[in-house]
């Protein structure tokens, strides 16, 4: 595999893509307001036990909630009923596990980790894991030994799939560096007041370098020189030396490298296949059900071969749909039925196979007693789904429109791009409803025209619908 990682960074958003094979397989974006692992000195707000949650004030516009298997409490052994033990206006540590989004609070943990490239510290568990993908015994068993003779007896570890690679000293350098963060955190939360932010953690772009900075990384593309050197930077500070180039490249590079489209893509419910079968994807609230169809695909031989070809296609290609779209959950997959035992095994062989290239964590069930193979997926963001959509007002949620601060992103983004242009003019023809986003960000609209040197002129057009939007150029 061939792995390439495409970065577009602005002041409004950034966006990482996980190019695999030349294929688009994973996307991670964030906006300035990200909270994705960072630690808080909370106060509790409320206590709801019929919920089993509590709401958190961590300083944030909307109050965050924390499940009662989620809250810890120093020094009382797991099982307890932690939630009967807080108290209104108690102070807390929490940890930013999912954010914020449409009328939900971010979603808090006090089960902290504190990831690196090579370590994850889990300082309120004393156990320590290896990642599975490490399978040789030996190396386990050395990694597991020098953890043992390293750690403190009072912090957990995982050590990630990157330590395959990496010398003893490096593994041992990162867990130090862990553990005096911790102790930072820990000071930090002794003389700060609740509500109050004492740990925030690193963007999205150097997240992502972290969880796949591997020997499978080819090249690292981004659209801004200054953190293109922040890259370099990142990689000597950790003795990475895998080979891959950092590239910096102009311009609107998700649409350079055809990416916007197998975004849009992925918001269809039905997906083609190359031989001519197709997926539906169906989401509910509480699992995916992933239904796999013959389509326009016949075969050439007997039908035992075509279903297995087919089904084979779509093992490999469901696993890089539940990646992009950042499905989690319960999911079931409706293989066509196939009669051969040998080609079930094969066919089942090849999706786990392909669901290794997945960082989140899965865990493949097997075969349920209706024939659909049941799997879950743990999910830690939302989805391309949520983040670009948002449900219809009209059918009261069974359909989904355009999010207006999305399609608000892809304007600036456009704008912001259109600097080699020769009229002095820059026009964006919208609904005024669609406008207001524009309108609303000065700040962004301001370093656009600093960037391109145009002027910039938002046109309204009641005639056009809300999602819609048309630039073009023209004179003073």
């Amino acid at each position: 595999m061939v792995r390439e990682l495409i970065a577009e960074v602005y002041p409004w958003e950034s966006r990482v893509a996980i190019v695999e094979d030349g294929r688009l397989a994973e996307v991670f974006w964030a906006d300035e307001n990200e909270n994705i692992g960072n630690i808080y000195k909370g106060r509790v707000k409320d206590i709801l036990p019929g919920l089993s949650c509590a709401f958190i004030d961590i300083g944030l516009q909307k109050n965050a909630f924390i499940y009662a298997g989620d809250i810890v409490i120093p020094g009382v052994k797991k099982g307890t009923n932690a939630l009967q033990l807080l108290k209104t206006g108690q102070d807390i540590l929490v940890q930013v596990k999912k954010e914020a989004f449409s009328e939900k609070g971010a979603r808090v943990t006090g089960n902290v980790s504190i990831p690196g490239h090579l370590l994850v510290l889990l300082p309120y568990q004393n156990e320590v894991s290896i990642s599975r993908k490490i399978i040789d015994d030996i190396r386990r068993n050395s990694l597991r030994e020098l953890m043992e003779n390293n750690r403190p007896s009072n912090v957990g570890i995982i050590l990630r799939t990157a330590c395959l690679e990496a010398e003893d000293s490096e593994i041992i350098a990162e867990l130090n560096e862990l553990l005096r963060t911790w102790e930072e955190i820990m000071h930090r939360y002794k003389v700060s007041k609740a509500p109050s932010l004492i740990y925030e953690d690193i963007d999205v772009l150097e997240r992502t370098l972290r969880d796949y900075l591997d020997a499978d990384t080819s090249r690292v593309i981004i659209n801004n020189m200054r953190l293109k050197d922040k890259i370099t930077s990142y990689m000597s500070s950790r003795n990475v030396n895998y080979g891959f180039t950092v590239q910096y490249d102009e311009g609107d590079l998700f649409e350079k490298y055809s990416l916007e489209k197998d975004i849009k893509r992925s918001l269809r419910r039905k997906v083609w296949l190359k031989n001519g079968g197709y997926l539906i994807f169906d989401v509910a609230e509480a699992m995916t059900v992933i239904d796999v169809n013959s389509g326009k695909y016949t075969g050439i031989d007997n039908f035992e071969d075509t279903v297995f070809k087919l089904n084979l296609e779509a093992a490999v290609e469901i696993p890089r749909q539940l990646r992009l779209r950042s499905i989690g959950g319960i999911v079931l997959i409706d293989f066509v039925d196939m009669r051969d035992k040998q080609n079930q095994e094969k066919v089942i062989s090849t999706f786990k196979k392909e669901m290794e290239k997945d960082k989140a964590h899965t865990r493949i069930v097997g075969m349920t007693g209706l024939g659909f193979l049941e799997m879950t997926r743990k999910k830690s963001r939302y989805g391309v789904s949520e983040f670009f959509t948002d449900e219809c007002q009209h059918c009261h949620g069974r359909g989904r429109t355009i999010n207006l601060f999305a399609l608000a992103c892809e304007v600036k983004r456009k704008l912001s791009n259109l600097g080699y242009v020769e009229n002095p003019l820059l026009v964006c023809e919208a609904h005024p409803e669609f406008l207001q986003y524009l309108q609303n960000d000065e700040n962004n609209l301001n370093y656009i025209r600093k960037k391109t040197n145009k002027e910039i002129r938002l046109q309204e057009n009641n005639e056009m619908p809300v999602g819609e939007y048309n630039i073009y150029t023209a004179d003073q």
